[in-house]
């Protein structure tokens, strides 16, 4: 089977409805994002947007053939990986910012796979970024008489190495 075009966004989210939503109950959640963001009455700069994106959400769900291969699309990401396999996978709060806040339904995102080496490999870049970093400003300071202030610089790699053995650890 051939992957599929990746999804942008939950149309079910974007349009606050459940997945076994009826289309009368499309229609109505449609009707009312569509008073709450068009650009003639929200004066919002992200209004004409936000207004596009719930009319393609409603234009995909409200006809039966295309809501039904949207909704294969939506269960192949989802069974591309494991829930929470990466961060922002878990569900999503109701206490969001925005204009969907308060309709959302409890959510979990599209779950990619996490690829184990490149995530550890970057992690054990960092690690190295920040020892080698702490260690050329220490020996600068110290042999080559450095001022006393250089010692700032260290900051970003103290800051960074716990960071990268949190990532490595991670199972």
């Amino acid at each position: 089977m051939s992957r599929p075009e990746p999804l942008r966004y939950d149309h079910y989210r974007v349009l606050g409805v459940p997945r076994s939503a009826s289309a009368k109950e499309i229609k109505q959640a449609y009707r009312d994002r569509v008073k709450s963001c068009h650009p003639d009455k929200n004066t919002s700069p992200q209004a004409a947007s936000l207004f596009r994106l719930v009319h393609e959400a409603y234009s995909e769900l409200n006809d039966p053939d295309r809501r039904q291969l949207y909704d294969e699309r939506l269960q192949f990401y989802r069974s591309a990986g494991q829930p929470n396999a990466y961060p922002g996978s878990g569900p999503i709060s109701n206490q969001r910012k925005g204009p969907f806040r308060k309709t959302e339904p409890h959510f979990e995102g599209p779950v990619r796979p996490v690829q184990r080496f490149a995530f550890v490999g970057l992690h054990v870049t960092g690690l190295c970024f920040g020892v080698g970093l702490i260690a050329g400003i220490l020996v600068g300071t110290v042999f080559f008489h450095w001022p006393p202030g250089t010692l700032l610089f260290c900051l970003p790699g103290i800051a960074l190495i716990p960071d990268s053995l949190a990532g490595i650890r991670i199972k």
